[in-house]
């Protein structure tokens, strides 16, 4: 793999807009990178493959990356007495979320030793947002990470190479929804769903004159090693000659088990309510998930290069965001002090292969390749939502390079992912479970309090999902 400055434009559609919080999508299963494929974006995909860059040369690589989202949604409504299922119009939405990277390395063949750096803007993970009939789920936002790593490769013997890299990050996160009050007080005779909601008209569930709509935006501070510092650590080994195994666990930011975001809440009170917009502080409780990362690559005739590789994430870690919204104008309005916000996710596996050209720098003009590849569901179908969407899904991406001299070179990937079409006829959210847990006394050994209590107690997301992605790179590299 050759050093490089690159440009990259990526386009990509995440069902957390998934670019985050879970891994790079452009990074890994892309052609041209992997956890044992030398090149700037092993400074946090593999540190250790940094090692393998030729001796004694540099690298410079700057980045543009954009994440397209796509949604279709046909959610369902359900009748609150009886739990009756009407279906609904499928909706679309496409988001699209920016990232940026400049990256530095190289090689000492002396002391057998390989650094880098590099400063990023992760590709964004974009909620869906302008759909109104999501509203409850997600009104918008999404969640996006900015920082600097550093990093360094030892080779400790002819075949082994050990790495690591600390990134010093600040998670920004902005989550947007709508809350149903009439649904929250219950059978509440002066605020609950049989209270008047104008004209005469019980109010029922999802009444616009009864829907408060919250606006979160809040972030960690990029100087709290606590919330911000993210080691990567890594091994490559040569099993053969031109046969790499290379292995790397990213632990998740931050040195606590969750992160503590902080920054402010708005609040657009109900119609019924008078529609003030309130203001106050903002913290949430975020656990990030770690993942691992193996790939093996091996020369195979012609010139080509087999890559086969595996990526785990826990993702099970971010089973919600945890908000707490605290003020004057909150408290005296009766604005909740804490809210689950679920998102239910599961741990995934990734794997793929496929075959590239060997960059040999002079003799090939172009180069080629392409990956085949699936991965598991990262979030069950019954916890499915506008907001996370990640079935079992396929991949596949390809990807070219013009070298324009021994030192330039141009490459361009694409990748495309499908994800299977996904029916919820039971959904984990269930707005009757908060009914029956406010008649229990709020007895939260039920089944019905514990969703009340896991933030689930809230309107269906019963329906049909679907979710593509399409990811993009452009790059320009310059290797000295």
């Amino acid at each position: 793999m050759s050093r490089a400055i690159c440009f990259a434009l990526v386009c990509g559609l995440a069902a957390t807009a998934h670019a985050s919080p879970r891994s790079d999508p452009t990074t890994g299963r892309a052609v041209f990178t992997g956890a044992a494929t030398p090149g700037a974006a092993a400074i946090e995909l593999d540190p250790a493959a940094l090692g393998l860059v030729a001796p004694d040369t540099g690298e410079l690589y700057i980045a543009a990356i954009a994440v397209i989202d796509r949604y279709a949604v046909a959610r369902a409504s359900e009748d609150p007495d009886t739990g009756a299922l009407t279906p609904g119009r499928t909706a679309k939405d496409v988001e699209i979320g920016p990232a940026a990277t400049f990256a530095w390395v190289k090689n000492f063949a002396k002391i057998r030793t390989t650094i880098g750096f590099q400063a990023h803007a992760a590709p964004a993970e974009v909620f869906p947002a302008g759909v109104d009939n999501w509203k409850y789920q997600t009104t918008g936002g999404g969640q996006r990470r900015y920082g600097v790593t550093v990093a360094g490769s030892l080779q400790l013997t002819d075949e082994l190479y050990v790495g690591i890299s600390l990134a010093f990050e600040s998670t920004y996160l902005r989550i947007r929804y709508a809350r149903d009050t009439a649904l929250a007080a219950g059978l509440d005779p002066t605020r609950g769903i049989h209270s008047d909601c104008g004209g005469g008209m019980q109010c029922g569930l999802e009444n616009p004159n009864a829907t408060e709509y919250y606006d979160v935006d809040v972030n960690t501070s990029f100087s709290s090693a606590s919330d911000s510092l993210r080691p990567n650590i890594g091994a490559v080994y040569e099993l053969a000659k031109h046969v790499f195994l290379g292995v790397a666990y990213h632990m998740p930011p931050g040195l606590a088990v969750e992160n503590v975001l902080t920054g402010t809440m708005r609040v657009r009170q109900a119609p019924r309510d008078g529609g003030q917009l309130l203001t106050g502080r903002a913290t949430v409780y975020l656990p990030q998930p770690s993942s691992l990362d193996v790939e093996l690559r091996a020369r195979l005739p012609r010139d080509l290069d087999l890559h086969v590789g595996l990526r785990w994430e826990d993702l099970s870690r971010l089973q919600a965001y945890d908000v707490r919204g605290y003020g004057p104008q909150l408290a005296t309005a009766g604005i909740p002090e804490w809210t689950e916000r679920p998102r239910g996710y599961q741990d995934s596996l990734a794997m793929w292969a496929g075959v590239e050209q060997v960059d040999t720098k002079t003799s090939d003009t172009f180069r080629f390749g392409g990956r085949i590849g699936f991965e598991t569901a990262s979030v069950p179908d019954d916890r499915t939502s506008p907001l996370t969407i990640s079935p079992f899904s396929f991949t596949a991406d390809i990807g070219g390079q013009l070298r324009l001299s021994p030192q330039l070179s141009i490459q361009g990937t694409y990748g495309f992912q499908y994800f299977p079409g996904v029916h919820v006829s039971k959904s984990a959210f269930e707005p009757r479970d908060q009914l029956a847990c406010m008649a229990s006394g709020y007895d939260y050994s039920t089944a019905e309090c514990a969703a009340v209590r896991n933030g689930y107690s809230i309107a269906t997301a019963a329906g049909d999902y679907d979710r593509m992605q399409h990811a993009l790179r452009l790059a320009l590299r310059y290797e000295y």
